[in-house]
């Protein structure tokens, strides 16, 4: 049996072997054949290369071996050129000495020939100036790139924030042609389109920068509210506003000689299209790829009796340009009108997504309840372990509780106070919105609050309203209870969108003068703040001056110890021995007792400095950072802003640590420290701007306030507060004397307790003091006994 299986196998396996040598005995045939030609054809292969190589020259070879070529170059006389494009010479400025480079404009939109999107030229007169051109400055100015505006006569009295051009050449019918040539000469090149307009005219700026924004600047365009016919063409008028494009701007210089001679009618919508029809050859249009400036002509117009029957109209609410203005008043009214206009149908737009976002959740994973609510409004953070969940701030209507980690109750003022007014209001609004207005407000039971990063403010109300849809019923108490409802809502005040406010440009050489005012009281860290400002100033050179206000309680006597003899030694050895660093200057100033508002001490500074000195004003403990520094030079722009840093304080040291030597560096930690937010005393500032807040306040109101707060009444610069990382602050014994303003006084108390330590701190060194106490009184027991 076993001996016929084995037959049957070696008979399968000779049938397998010998259909696949019928399949693969060409193939392999074919390889035979070429390995053997290929052997055949190889020492003729070789002779031919080297009897190539004999003939060649050797040094050409080495070239052609080092350029990695082996290509046979038949023509000797070959060398390599490089096409480069032709270069607009215009563009660059060409130094004509050797090695000199490319001088490439500053930004790379000037080399890249990208433009601006819209100018616009409002032509106006003398007497229309102050009135009909600063309607249209404050209703268009802001929405597009540039404005420049073209008066006929020199005006006695000029608006400011407008750029004005004055023609006073007594030729008004040219006036169009001057506006021609002075934008083309200045504005030729910088801008994609260019709207001329009459301030007769009311323009929804907005809408029109839109516009342009969605035609290809590959376009010609001669856009406008067509008005008449000028040589078999349509002009457009100007008080509807005329739109062209940069090419076909380009083309009116040529012809500027011909405009002069040839458009002297009285009407400027006539002489500007002339000459713009003779220029380009094209006429007016109210279309342009598909967009249509639509414009509506009004005669006579009484805003208040003719609105009603215009809102009516569709074409009305969607033109673009409304002309002519009667006055600037009725400008004013119509541009509120579109205001509301676009405000309407932005409301409208924003409940159609909201809508649409709705629906559509309805075939999205988890349904309608996947969706976040307020509707296109991020969903509430989500911690992710105990540390990030975000605290719920409880208040009433008077007070908050718990607002951070060092306050258990404060009451409420200022903007907070607002807020809760502001979110009680809108509630009462909403809730008497959708319940036909049967509710009044009764008194707030609950209310919580919190700030999401990613949603913005949060709020839940707890609210007692009285409903009036209850009849009432005189002398019946119980019957008013039932009147009185609760109604629990929830708020969401979103985060706006985030905009990139822009700043002028500053810089980290600008020379910082530091004040540092001190008393025979702050003494103890004066070796340690002079010894790091003399290693900061050998660093950067003249970039650092420092100016010391010594501030006695009387006027020193002749021949009287001097108190702050030791420190001015110290003053005069560290100058010695910088000869490159700027000398410090001393300045001695006597209180007499009395309180001496910080006002006075700059101003005894103020006068030795130029107005662009850059002053830092500070306190003996503070500890120097060549970064920190750098970084109050970026933050305080002239003109601009100044800057109040919070920094870190120590904690009292003998409270804080148990065991001697204490730290000579600030260690940072909740332990160690806190940043203290009612530090106001360290600021930076421009002298002009000191002088110019200085200016708005008498001295009775500066009495009253330290520097942070006259900048902030002052209002004309921005006042940055913030953390700043590196600013460090030695522990400092406050001095709180009764005879400065009370807020200061106030606050200059509650900064002398949060100094100390934190409470577990405090807490801890009460129950040893306690413990200490109890073990003495016993002890004491214990001897009588």
């Amino acid at each position: 049996m076993k001996f016929w299986r084995c037959r049957r196998l070696l008979l399968r396996c000779s049938f397998d072997f010998k259909c696949i040598s019928r399949a693969f005995l060409p193939a392999l045939v074919g390889l035979c054949l070429g390995m053997t030609v290929s052997m055949m054809y190889a020492p003729f292969s070789e002779d031919s290369c080297e009897t190539f190589i004999a003939k060649q020259d050797p040094q050409k070879m080495i070239k052609l071996r080092d350029t990695k070529s082996f290509d046979a170059q038949n023509d000797e006389s070959y060398e390599p050129r490089v096409l480069e494009p032709p270069m607009d010479e215009s563009k660059y400025k060409v130094d004509t000495k050797a090695g000199a480079k490319f001088f490439r404009p500053k930004f790379a939109a000037t080399e890249l020939g990208i433009r601006e999107k819209l100018f616009v030229a409002v032509l106006s007169s003398k007497d229309t100036l102050n009135t009909l051109a600063v309607a249209v400055n404050r209703t268009v100015s802001q929405y597009v790139t540039k404005t420049v505006y073209f008066i006929d006569k020199k005006a006695a009295v000029v608006p400011g924030g407008m750029v004005i051009v004055n023609f006073d050449d007594g030729y008004n019918h040219l006036m169009p042609t001057n506006v021609f040539k002075f934008v083309i000469k200045k504005y030729g090149q910088d801008y994609d389109y260019f709207m001329f307009l009459s301030d007769k005219g009311y323009v929804r700026a907005e809408k029109v920068f839109d516009l342009v924004s969605h035609i290809s600047v590959s376009k010609h365009v001669h856009l406008g509210t067509p008005k008449g016919v000028e040589g078999g063409k349509t002009y457009c008028s100007l008080e509807g506003g005329v739109i062209i494009s940069q090419s076909l701007l380009s083309l009116v210089n040529s012809s500027l000689k011909w405009c002069s001679e040839n458009c002297h009618s009285l009407d400027s919508s006539v002489n500007f299209g002339k000459c713009l029809l003779h220029a380009t050859d094209l006429e007016c249009h109210s279309t342009v790829a598909n967009k249509v400036y639509t414009a509506y002509p009004v005669k006579n117009l009484n805003f208040n009796k003719d609105i009603e029957a215009l809102r009516e109209q569709a074409n009305f609410n969607k033109s673009l340009s409304v002309f002519p203005m009667p006055d600037e008043i009725t400008h004013y009214k119509m541009h509120r009108y579109f205001c509301e206009v676009e405000l309407n149908s932005t409301r409208h737009q924003i409940q159609e997504m909201k809508d649409n976002i709705l629906y559509m959740s309805q075939f999205a994973p988890g349904g309608r309840d996947s969706i976040s609510w307020p509707i296109g409004v991020p969903e509430p953070y989500k911690p992710k372990n105990r540390f990030d969940v975000i605290r719920w701030d409880y208040f009433t209507e008077t007070h908050i509780f718990f607002q951070d980690d060092f306050t258990n109750v404060k009451e409420l003022i200022g903007i907070d106070k607002l807020d809760i007014q502001d979110i009680i209001k809108i509630s009462m609004e909403k809730l008497n919105e959708q319940h036909n207005n049967k509710y009044l407000y009764s008194y707030l039971i609950n209310g919580y609050r919190r700030f999401d990063p990613q949603r913005g403010m949060e709020y839940l109300l707890d609210l007692a309203l009285e409903d009036t849809s209850i009849p009432p019923e005189e002398n019946n108490k119980n019957n008013y209870n039932k009147r009185i409802i609760e109604k629990r809502v929830f708020l969401v005040r979103p985060l706006g969108e985030v905009e990139v406010v822009p700043m002028p440009y500053v810089t980290e050489s600008t020379r910082l003068n530091i004040i540092l005012s001190i008393t025979p009281n702050e003494m103890d860290g004066w070796g340690v703040f002079l010894e790091t400002y003399a290693r900061l100033q050998a660093e950067s050179a003249d970039s650092l001056a420092l100016i010391i206000v010594f501030v006695y309680p009387q006027v020193p006597k002749t021949g009287e110890e001097d108190v702050f003899s030791v420190l001015k030694s110290m003053v005069t050895y560290y100058d010695d021995k910088s000869e490159d660093g700027v000398k410090t200057r001393m300045i001695n100033f006597a209180n007499n007792g009395t309180y001496v508002p910080e006002f006075k001490i700059i101003d005894t500074v103020s006068d030795l400095l130029d107005p662009d000195a850059l002053i830092l004003t500070c306190t003996v403990g503070m500890l120097l950072n060549a970064e920190m520094l750098n970084r109050v030079r970026i933050n305080t722009i002239p003109g601009w802003q100044v800057f109040f840093p919070i920094g870190f304080w120590q904690y009292k040291p003998n409270i804080i640590y148990d065991k001697k030597p204490y730290p000579t560096d600030i260690e940072f930690s909740s332990r160690t420290g806190h940043y203290d937010v009612l530090s106001y005393e360290h600021g930076s500032f421009y002298n002009s701007d000191y002088k110019d807040s200085r200016k708005s306040f008498s001295i009775e109101e500066l009495m009253k306030y330290d520097l942070y707060e006259m900048f902030v009444r002052y209002g004309k610069v921005h006042v940055f507060r913030a953390v700043e990382p590196e600013f460090k602050h030695y522990y400092m014994q406050l001095d709180c004397p009764v005879n400065i303003p009370s807020k200061l006084y106030e606050r200059c108390l509650e900064r002398k307790s949060m100094n100390l330590a934190t409470r577990a701190q405090l807490a801890k060194r009460i129950f040893q003091y306690q413990a200490k106490r109890e073990m003495q009184h016993s002890t004491q027991n214990g001897n009588k006994e």
